[in-house]
């Protein structure tokens, strides 16, 4: 049970004054006896690793990382995740209402906070920590089965968390949860539809209602789930990820590389990103967005062959051959052995007509595998 007055509470705003503030609203309503202040969210992480705390409130918008990243992180937690959080934020936007449901905010506060709202606000969410409501207990019962992977034994439970809450759309997307997880895409779908139609914010719905539609291929639904999802919250590195594929898929390059690079502001590892996205582009087709995306790598990290060697496949891939050939001469000089290397260099050489050097490459892969129908190819044109 926490207690009121007993209380650790964490303060997180990058104004140390708004932060002072609170405190002091914090001492003014007897609420509290030890207080941490953290100026973003990394800064709280830290704290939260270290300390003990039974309330947190979180801006929405700081720098470094965010409240709703830093929420991201504290739900993901097995430790913390069941902690009371509450987050201030400037606006009541339908971004920021999705947000609180996804994320599982337990209260948001408008700006300017008065001592009342703050004082009503934390009794609230103090009274439903400790006590509770059973849809909230029964679906806590529901994760931890989930997350053993128990789902038939989840969902009796999750059934019963819906009839003692029908009108809320958090237990029946569970439901849709369960069903995904358990690889019932049928079911799955039906739960999350019926999610959707009683909460129009319910993010979490239309996104997997879009991974359901993309597992089908049904390009035209997962679009449009995507799109729903992206409208309501756009700052979902996963959603973005997902939405862009789709978009490429259809042919919608440009719009696809804007979701991209959102995506990639948004993610705490853009390098690793650029790569899945690149790989992505280079797969559909998409041949300059590769580049674009791998050139930023290389810049990086220019030792790396394997970016290299997807450069100069996307290179060649847009006729570019004077550029695919600088990319894969580096990579013989590294590695003389790479079969692929040397017949993309061979190939190139072949469609220059620069039949010497084509000629001299063609005879040692000859050699390493006489029987290669590429080769066997190329001599031929070669003549």
């Amino acid at each position: 049970m926490i207690d009121l007055k007993k209380m650790s509470i964490l303060i997180v705003d990058d104004m140390d004054n708004m932060c002072r503030s609170i405190r002091s609203m914090l001492k003014i309503l007897d609420y509290g006896s030890n207080f941490r202040l953290a100026g973003n969210g990394k800064e709280a992480l830290q704290i939260l690793r270290q300390f003990s705390v039974d309330l947190a409130i979180i801006d929405w918008n700081m720098p470094v990382m965010t409240g709703i990243e830093l929420l991201d992180n504290i739900r993901e937690n097995k430790e913390l995740r069941d902690m009371p959080v509450i987050m201030i934020t400037a606006e009541a936007n339908s971004e920021i209402v999705a947000e609180a449901a996804e994320s599982d905010i337990d209260a948001y506060l408008l700006k300017p906070i008065t001592v009342q709202a703050l004082g009503t606000k934390i009794e609230k969410v103090i009274e439903k920590a400790n006590n509770p409501p059973e849809s909230i207990r029964l679906l806590k019962e529901v994760r931890n089965l989930i997350e053993a992977k128990k789902f038939d034994e989840a969902i009796p439970l999750c059934k019963k968390a819906i009839e003692a809450d029908p009108r809320s759309s958090r237990p029946i997307r569970t439901m849709g949860e369960i069903f995904f997880k358990k690889e019932d895409i049928d079911l799955a779908e039906r739960w999350f539809v019926k999610a959707a139609q009683m909460n129009h914010l319910d993010v979490y719905s239309f996104h997997h209602l879009g991974d359901i539609y993309l597992k089908r291929n049904d390009l035209d639904k997962a679009f449009r789930f995507y799109e729903k999802a992206m409208k309501i919250s756009p700052r979902h590195v996963d959603r973005a990820i997902n939405f862009g594929k789709v978009l490429l898929q259809k042919g919608k390059i440009d719009k696809a590389g804007t979701v991209f690079e959102n995506a990639i502001r948004l993610s705490g590892n853009p390098m690793e990103l650029r790569e899945d996205i690149g790989t992505t582009c280079l797969n559909t087709g998409a041949f300059n967005a590769a580049i674009g995306q791998f050139e930023t790598i290389h810049r990086q990290f220019p030792k790396r062959i394997d970016i290299m060697k997807k450069l100069a496949i996307a290179h060649e891939s847009t006729s570019n051959h004077q550029e695919a050939l600088s990319y894969l001469l580096k990579i013989s000089e590294k590695d003389p052995e790479d079969f692929d290397v040397h017949l993309r260099l061979a190939r190139i050489y072949v469609g220059m007509k620069q039949t010497f050097r084509a000629e001299e490459i063609l005879q040692k892969l000859q050699r390493k595998d006489p029987e290669n129908k590429e080769v066997q190819r190329l001599i031929a044109k070669n003549l």
